[in-house]
């Protein structure tokens, strides 16, 4: 089966395999693919919170694939994000919080900070997370930590770094 047909049938994991057997013969191919997909979704960013669950788990695949195998993006580089998300998730479960805008902007900053540092691993969260942030509330925010979870497992199948 070529990408498409294992991105078109959801084999996410497959998907996976196959870059990673490829990934070193043909980098180009599986480059312009992961690129072509990224484009893509970033497109339906703004959509996020209509996207089926399917729909957010293939984006989480690409963003990971996206910044892994194409850009080289280690953990630690969201390692950060992923922290300040999970708290504010705890927060949300607990009923701590009931207004998660300061966070949401604490976190825009450091991902844009995170991008300055390591441009090209982190700008395509940067770019993706930029236009689903601002539309979180305490009642849907854990779509997008479930996405983000996503995002870091992923990253790990597919070969990511620490």
């Amino acid at each position: 089966m070529s990408l498409d047909e294992l991105w078109n049938d959801g084999k996410l994991v497959e998907l996976g395999q196959m870059i990673e057997r490829i990934r070193s013969k043909r980098y180009r191919d599986v480059a312009e693919f992961i690129n072509r997909k990224f484009e893509e979704f970033k497109g339906k960013a703004e959509q996020f919170l209509n996207l089926s669950p399917d729909e957010r788990l293939r984006m989480a695949f690409i963003l990971a694939a996206k910044t892994t195998v194409v850009e080289g993006m280690k953990t630690t580089q969201i390692r950060k994000i992923l922290s300040m998300s999970n708290g504010i998730s705890r927060r949300i479960k607990t009923k701590k919080i009931e207004d998660i805008s300061p966070e949401i902007a604490k976190m825009r900053y450091i991902l844009a900070y995170t991008a300055s540092r390591h441009r090209n691993q982190i700008m395509p969260i940067l770019e993706v997370s930029d236009k689903i942030l601002p539309k979180l509330s305490v009642e849907n925010y854990e779509t997008f930590h479930e996405f983000l979870q996503a995002i870091v497992a992923y990253h790990k199948f597919l070969g990511g770094r620490d």
